[in-house]
């Protein structure tokens, strides 16, 4: 039976479970030791590892039957020598993801030795991974295939919520969120916002896409520009319960106040920036001859008009009277049929000044 030899010198030799004889030696492995390859003269021993005890969980690993651990499949010994291994090689996140699922399972100072073999034994007997025998240990449930569906049932209901949010989350991390909702008793409200603190906003799908969509029009409207991680990380908290949509909200609105000082008290009265803006948006879209729709706050013209200040240094908006007069200074005002109407008609008229009729 082959042993790992990619420990770093000094660490503890490998555990070996289930051997009878010195490893390395010339001891010839005993094909019927887990009752194998007897051509069917042997019978199964039904308790070599504790199978058949009346619903009793043993300690015996069978070392060379499969086992899933995060997604890894290990042979029984390999999977043994697993947890020393990651405590020994710097992989600290995994030990400690599994260690609190043990101390989950069977109490402080749940993560010994004995007790992770012990899982994996039963979820080699069980057929089912690891991470789901512990779960079901910490129901105190001694039916693995019933508390297995229970699992299985919650971790769907992860899926779907984080389908629902437009959420991304790994597979195991859906198992761990089930297996903590079981321990701890978390209600779906519980649920759904663990769901969007563990997983990543995408915002493609979803409530996250909605909401991220909801906030960027509103900040548009107030004339302020996020980039996509604020967007994000705004979603999340909001998904997650931390702050709440009107927290966000009003964070745009201050900030709007301070950037458009000369619209503070109409913002402070409800209107957006557009709105109060909206005179100076409609004069200059009739007199360039542009879409309205198309004239937004972020318009060099309009935020040189809106965000003035005066000789003392104080915060003004231009009179609307000044900013139509520069707009017919504006290249773009030449090419336009009001540009070609009123010098046709000033021409005209000098003309007629000077005696000649049309």
């Amino acid at each position: 039976m082959a042993i790992r030899k990619d420990l770093k010198p000094g660490l503890p030799e490998p555990r070996v479970t289930g051997s009878t004889g010195p490893v390395g030696g010339g001891a010839k492995p005993n094909p019927n030791q887990y009752n194998v390859g007897d051509g069917g003269g042997a019978k199964p021993n039904p308790n070599q590892y504790n199978v058949g005890d009346g619903g009793v969980y043993g300690t015996k690993l069978d070392p060379m039957a499969e086992v899933t651990i995060g997604g890894k499949k290990f042979s029984g010994t390999e999977a043994a020598n697993y947890l020393i291994q990651l405590k020994y090689t710097g992989q600290i996140a995994e030990y400690n993801r599994i260690s609190g699922l043990l101390n989950a399972a069977y109490g402080k100072n749940g993560n010994s030795q004995s007790n992770f073999e012990s899982a994996i034994a039963k979820a080699q007997r069980a057929k089912v991974d690891f991470d789901v025998i512990l779960a079901t240990d910490a129901l105190n449930n001694p039916d693995v295939a019933a508390s297995a569906q229970s699992l299985a049932n919650i971790i769907r209901s992860v899926q779907r919520t984080a389908t629902k949010y437009g959420i991304s989350l790994s597979d195991t991390e859906a198992k761990n969120l089930a297996a903590q909702s079981i321990k701890q008793g978390w209600d779906a409200a519980t649920l759904n916002e663990e769901v969007a603190r563990k997983g990543r906003v995408e915002g493609v799908t979803g409530e996250s896409a909605k909401a991220i969509d909801d906030l960027r029009e509103y900040a548009n409207a107030y004339g302020i520009k996020y980039n996509d991680e604020w967007y994000a990380n705004a979603t999340k908290a909001v998904l997650e319960g931390r702050q709440s949509l009107d927290t966000f909200q009003n964070t745009i609105r201050d900030v709007a106040k301070s950037r458009y000082s000369g619209f503070a008290s109409q913002i402070d009265a409800g209107l957006t920036t557009k709105q109060a803006a909206s005179p100076y948006i409609q004069s200059m879209a009739s007199i360039l001859e542009l879409d309205p729709n198309a004239v937004n706050l972020d318009d060099p013209t309009i935020s040189k008009a809106l965000t003035g200040v005066n000789e003392q240094g104080a915060p003004t908006v231009m009179p609307l009277w000044q900013f139509e007069r520069d707009l017919k200074k504006d290249t773009r005002w030449r090419y336009t049929k009001n540009a070609q109407d009123e010098l046709l008609g000033t021409g005209m008229q000098v003309l007629k000044d000077l005696g000649f009729e049309a």
